[in-house]
């Protein structure tokens, strides 16, 4: 049996031995009906585990299908259980004292360790959003423009290449960090919805891509941004979707149709729905691309600081969508 240790909570009051109720914060604790639960001591040897009864995840607390062998006092460590392996044989340190060592454990677990698979926030042209997470940068971000590209070569003349997405699809990877219980559990089941490589999602780039020139008027279907940019070339089929996002915390979603010139100096967005209300420049935050990626790995690493703090890097592929 592996302890599932992040998810420890400790005992809301005493618990007398023979008890069959433990008093526990379950929310957002990973304990399972018929699963087990360890109490833990001061002392590591002073451990008791016992059995979580069916419908014994209740709020506020485990009902067990046995009773408790010895007393508890409030505060003792009351953690998850499941059935686990070891991955490979411990290799255990020797220190110079007698009474000093170090063992680095990996489990693999038997048994479910599940969250619900819920995308937060609202989908986009069929899609979910992944901006409920926003990127803390601690090192400088990267991008790479990959191509797709077939090579035939017959070993006579000169080797046939061909670019099969036609455009640059971008790699990238995104650091977040989590720094509570709720944020935590909101993110594991945004990767439970993801399913490693399987499940599609708008991700924005982070970066300022474009910068507003001009206030919009509600009911406007335009946004003036600084240019040239857009304007100098033919919108890419992968390059056409936006996200605004405002200091008031209002976030919009919008597919450029086309580009104009009304000026030198700028580019004239049209876009595929007006504002419903007005807003100005300085009332921008970020306005960046959206690009439809995948993860570009089946397996994720959660690193725990603490209960409240997680840390998890993803690596997300850009699809040739051609929505």
């Amino acid at each position: 049996m592996a302890p599932v240790s992040i998810d420890a909570r400790g005992l809301t009051a005493d618990v007398e031995a023979g008890a069959s109720l433990l008093p526990i914060d379950t929310q957002l604790a990973r304990f399972s009906e018929g699963g087990s639960v360890l109490l833990l001591g001061s002392d590591p040897r002073h451990y008791e585990i016992q059995q979580i009864g069916v419908g014994g995840v209740v709020s506020g607390a485990l009902v067990l299908a046995g009773a408790t062998l010895t007393a508890w006092p409030a505060g003792t460590q009351a953690v998850p259980v499941r059935r686990a392996r070891l991955v490979e044989a411990p290799q255990v340190g020797r220190f110079t004292a007698d009474d000093s060592t170090r063992v680095q454990l990996q489990f693999r677990l038997e048994e479910g360790l599940d969250s619900p698979a819920v995308m937060p926030g609202a989908p986009y042209r069929g899609y979910p959003v992944f901006d409920a997470f926003a990127p803390v940068w601690t090192s400088d971000p990267f991008w790479v423009p990959e191509r797709v590209t077939d090579v035939q070569d017959d070993d006579v003349a000169t080797p046939f290449v061909a670019d099969t997405a036609g455009v640059a699809l971008g790699k990238s990877a995104v650091p977040y960090v989590l720094d509570s219980i709720d944020g935590i559990d909101t993110f594991r089941s945004a990767l439970f919805a993801l399913a490693g490589r399987w499940s599609p999602a708008w991700v924005p780039s982070w970066a300022h891509d474009l910068r507003l020139a001009a206030h919009v008027d509600a009911g406007q279907v335009y946004l003036d941004v600084e240019g040239p940019l857009l304007s100098t070339q033919s919108l890419a089929a992968n390059h056409r979707d936006i996200r605004i996002e405002l200091f008031s915390g209002a976030v919009l979603y919008r597919r450029i149709t086309a580009v104009g010139i009304p000026n030198v100096s700028v580019d004239r967005l049209i876009l595929d729905a007006a504002f419903p209300a007005a807003f100005t420049i300085d009332q921008v935050k970020m306005i960046c691309f959206l690009s439809l990626c995948v993860q570009d790995s089946d397996t994720n690493v959660l690193r725990y600081f603490d209960a409240n703090t997680m840390q998890c890097d993803l690596s997300w592929r850009e699809l040739d969508h051609e929505l």
